[in-house]
């Protein structure tokens, strides 16, 4: 047994060092953080391009519940077909047919709009309208980002 006033060694509580602080990091998380920042930039840059390089098919989109007749359908075609093609290839095609050859519209509405296309009833009924609307939609979705 021990006698009073006998104390025991420090073994059983040990010196520990002091806490860890997080700064100042290490070279390599600094690098790791700026890479990784540049990286943010770099892809919210792309993105940013990508948006504005799509504007035309965005105002196109809003044009699409705006058209009633043929003469602007025709005028839409040439407007997206533009975009995608060079101006001295685009003005080659004269007639509705060659313009409508480039999009992806079923043949029934195609020959429709080419009956129509500068005449004075060249009015879309409502179905119709709704039906070229969607094709063209479609057709807006599958052209390639330029």
């Amino acid at each position: 047994m021990l006698a009073k006033g006998f104390s025991t060694p420090e073994l059983a509580h040990p010196a520990l060092p002091g806490k860890v602080s997080w700064f100042p990091l290490p070279p390599g998380w600094t690098l790791l953080g700026v890479l990784l920042l540049i990286a943010i930039i770099i892809g919210a840059l792309l993105l940013l391009a990508r948006y504005r390089r799509d504007r035309w098919r965005r105002e196109a989109r809003k044009q699409l519940a705006r058209q009633q007749q043929v003469d602007g359908w025709l005028l839409l075609i040439k407007q997206v077909l533009l975009v995608q093609h060079s101006r001295a290839e685009v003005s080659q095609w004269q007639t509705p047919q060659q313009l409508l050859a480039h999009t992806s519209l079923d043949d029934e509405v195609r020959n429709l709009m080419c009956r129509r296309y500068c005449q004075p009833d060249n009015q879309l009924d409502a179905e119709t309208n709704q039906r070229v609307a969607g094709q063209m939609r479609h057709w807006l979705e599958s052209l390639p980002h330029v």
